[in-house]
């Protein structure tokens, strides 16, 4: 329906100019109550067939449901979208979903603006997964890149499905090599590495996964924008660990970040999807990142999109409470671990100075994560199994608590650590929960002595 007009069918034998009010039975009053003839009989019906009632059984009341006074918003499911003769003119932005349909944008649009936030205004780009929004990002930096120059991604340490990505590229002949980041004081000199050269891509996770470490974006970013050329030297961010509103980093220098939206932006761990972001400045950029994910078929499924948007709606409050979460159970560990916790990775936010360059970077927390060491690796691998309110279980950033021995994925990981995700459970309840997996695994140890 358009102008109020009612579109005309595109399937109705004999004439492809019937109108949809004679074909379904629909006619419009003046004052724009809609009137539909019953189509209960076989005379009413333009058909005759069971398979095609059952095709086209609702289309007298198909017009009616717009969802324009829907509350929540609806799940578009539909992969491809009918045309209609008066659109000539000015055609739908939809007619198949791999290049764009309803939910997916409206779900882009809330990612961008919350990234917006910042400072620097935002548009978002998602994916079928976090993997494929770094398969994206990389990709996309490449192909604005003469092939014969090629680039180097700067990344150290962090999560190996990165890395995999970037052997992944190599190995299909991608012009892309790997190095190691420079490692900077907490003024932003380079104290160890190559510095950064033309054409590099600075990779930087912030916090880092799964140790929780965080990195001066503002610094990279300096470092990024005084190499003498005429060629980018890019900072990608993966803030995965760390979404909005707790960091910014488009408004640090960043010239894309990158999230597993699996995480703590879809919050429920049920949802598998990634995100891009770029500055909406860039826009040749994100109409890159765009044009390749169809040609790639990169998108989420609508469910999947339809949960993200559904729970981005919570993500501040989610967020917050997470973080705050998370750092009592780090002050309660570093003060009551004992001989069991020989270390714990996660910022102090209570000890840091206030104008440091973490302090002005994310001023609200560090996120959900944080990692400990055990005496024993024996002790690492049992801890998750005694704890009562934590799963054992990979991932991040949901609403549950989740502890895993990281070692099992990862083997560049201490066996000694054990990932910890905090969720929305009471902190108190948390601390509690490690004291007696704590006291459980001290007797375990003298058990076996």
């Amino acid at each position: 329906r358009a102008g109020g007009q009612i579109r005309q069918s595109m399937w109705s034998p004999p004439s492809r100019s019937t109108g949809r009010a004679a074909l379904l039975g629909i006619i419009r009053r003046p004052a724009g109550a809609l009137v539909r003839r019953a189509m209960s009989s076989s005379s009413s019906r333009p058909w005759s067939g069971a398979s095609t009632t059952a095709v086209h059984g609702d289309a007298s009341v198909a017009d009616l449901y717009t969802h324009a006074h829907d509350v929540a918003p609806p799940i578009g499911v539909s992969t491809t979208f009918e045309r209609f003769a008066d659109e000539a003119e000015s055609p739908s932005p939809y007619n198949y979903s791999r290049a764009s349909v309803p939910t997916r944008e409206r779900c882009e649009a809330v990612l961008g603006g919350i990234e917006s936030h910042g400072g620097v205004d935002a548009t978002a780009t998602l994916y079928g997964s976090g993997l494929a929004a770094v398969h994206g990002a990389i990709g996309a930096l490449l192909a604005q890149t003469p092939p014969t120059t090629g680039r180097r991604l700067r990344i150290s340490g962090g999560y190996h499905g990165t890395h995999e990505v970037a052997r992944a590229l190599i190995d299909t002949g991608a012009p892309l090599s790997v190095a190691p980041l420079p490692t900077l004081d907490a003024d932003g000199h380079l104290v160890d590495g190559e510095p950064l050269a033309p054409g590099d891509i600075c990779w930087l996770e912030t916090p880092k996964n799964p140790t929780a470490e965080l990195a001066d974006v503002a610094a990279y970013a300096a470092l990024a924008r005084g190499v003498p050329s005429n060629r980018e030297c890019d900072v990608v961010v993966d803030a995965t660990l760390a979404p909005p509103p707790l960091q910014f980093p488009l408004a640090s220098g960043a010239r894309l970040v990158v999230h597993s939206a699996t995480k703590a932006l879809a919050g429920h761990s049920d949802a598998l999807a990634g995100v891009v972001v770029a500055a909406s400045s860039d826009a040749e950029l994100t109409a890159l990142l765009r044009r390749r994910r169809a040609a790639e078929g990169g998108v989420p499924g609508s469910l999947e999109t339809w949960l993200l948007l559904r729970s981005l709606r919570t993500l501040e409050l989610r967020v917050a409470r997470q973080s705050a979460s998370a750092d009592a159970l780090a002050a309660w560990l570093r003060e009551n671990g004992g001989a069991s916790v020989v270390a714990v990775h996660r910022a102090d936010t209570a000890t840091r100075i206030r104008d440091s360059w973490e302090a002005r970077q994310m001023p609200r927390g560090v996120g959900c994560v944080l990692a400990v060491e055990l005496r024993t690796e024996r002790m690492a691998r049992a801890l998750p199994q005694r704890l009562r309110l934590f799963k054992d279980a990979t991932s991040l950033g949901g609403v549950e608590s989740l502890a895993e021995w990281r070692r099992q994925y990862d083997d560049g990981v201490s066996p000694l650590l054990v990932r910890l995700s905090i969720g929305l459970e009471d902190a108190a309840d948390l601390i509690a929960d490690f004291d007696q997996a704590l006291a459980a695994l001290e007797h375990d140890e003298l058990q076996q002595a």
